[in-house]
């Protein structure tokens, strides 16, 4: 079994306001992306800084234990707090999850510490199983005062899901949209 966890603990500057409570398809942002993991993770948590947005959720929700280091603060709190050795990282701010492309990724696990896909030439850290492994790695990166995800990778046994593997799972990439500012809301299908 995989945990999932959702990282709304953003300051969604560019969005201007907490993406996470964005409405989207009339629920919002973080309430979708919970209902999807809940088909396919236990449990379920939210990574988040300030606990009294969310008290509504019905999942555990877990407070970031090194506040303002950005995802990878977000990453390493899931990881330390998982009850399972697998956990799927998802953004809240990516409204779609293509299912058959999580199961593959599960799938593809074994002999690694973390399957990542690989869009447009860029690794998504945001949509990505990561073993509890990594947490020495990134607590590491961490104390560097380091906070790019990507750096903890060498070193690693980094499953990279190159776009022709994945594509046919996920032909138009939905998986991969996200919502950074008001106008990206037009970008999805």
């Amino acid at each position: 079994m995989i945990s999932g966890a959702v990282l709304a603990g953003g300051m969604s500057r560019r969005y201007g306001r907490n993406k996470a409570v964005e409405v989207f398809r009339g629920k919002r942002l973080v309430d979708s992306a919970v209902e999807v993991l809940q088909s396919f993770c236990d449990p379920v948590f939210v990574v988040i800084n300030d606990l009294s947005l969310y008290w509504d959720l019905p999942v555990t929700l877990i407070q970031d234990v090194l506040p303002g280091q950005g995802p990878l603060g977000g990453i390493y709190t899931a990881l330390l707090f998982s009850p399972n050795e697998w956990v799927f990282v998802r953004a809240t701010d990516m409204p779609l999850l293509v299912p058959e492309l999580l199961l593959y990724m599960c799938e593809v696990r074994p002999g690694f510490d973390a399957v990542v896909p690989v869009f447009n030439g860029l690794h998504e850290p945001l949509f990505a199983l990561y073993h509890r492994r990594c947490l020495a790695p990134i607590a590491s990166l961490l104390e560097r005062g380091e906070r790019k995800i990507v750096r903890f990778f060498p070193g690693l046994r980094v499953r990279k899901l190159q776009e022709e593997e994945w594509r046919p799972l996920d032909a138009e990439g939905l998986s991969f949209v996200n919502v950074n500012t008001p106008e990206d809301w037009g970008k999805i299908p």
